[in-house]
């Protein structure tokens, strides 16, 4: 093995570790406060994606927006990094990792989406793609909805998206 798939396994070892203390009720560290925490810690990896291509789209150059999406991220994940230490009791220990378990998340998480939303590749390719983000995307949604603690919030609540919808009471009740 070399010194890339050591780390890369040390990290899973971690986000694993992470995801065990931030779930359940004997929990110890809080990964996502509510759902509006989850919302802005996904809204790092989207911004800055989503910001890079229209700016690129209107005919900036890449660099351009490149700086541009890495400001307004960077200063989205200084709240994110503020909010997680604050909500982990000032504790160094738990803050990183909780951050070294929301962060890599958020972004293979927000990665799948555009992937599943615009796959690369012709014909079957797209299709593989498509069905692998899927795959991940289903295994992985269930996993960091275990991780927020306080099911409420006031811009990223899924029960308010599905307020006066027709939807089953065992999803509604377990959101």
């Amino acid at each position: 093995m070399d010194f890339y798939n050591i780390l890369l396994a040390a990290l899973l070892v971690v986000i694993l570790m992470g995801v065990i203390k931030g779930c359940g009720e004997n929990r110890s560290i809080i990964v996502f406060r509510d759902y509006d925490d989850l919302g802005l810690t996904f809204a790092v990896p989207a911004s800055f994606y989503f910001i890079t291509l229209i700016i690129t789209w209107m005919g900036e150059s890449e660099k351009f927006s490149l700086v541009i999406g890495g400001a307004v991220s960077l200063w989205l994940f200084t709240i994110v990094m503020k909010n997680t230490y604050l909500d982990n009791d000032r504790n160094v220990g738990k803050f990183l990792l909780a951050m070294i378990t929301k962060t890599p998340l958020a972004i293979i998480w927000i990665l799948n989406l555009i992937k599943l939303l615009n796959p690369d590749g012709k014909g079957a390719q797209r299709t593989r793609n498509r069905s692998e983000a899927l795959l991940i995307l289903t295994f992985l949604t269930p996993v960091i909805g275990l991780l927020v603690v306080e099911k409420t919030g006031s811009y990223f609540n899924p029960k308010s998206w599905i307020h006066g919808r027709r939807v089953g009471s065992k999803i509604r009740n377990n959101l």
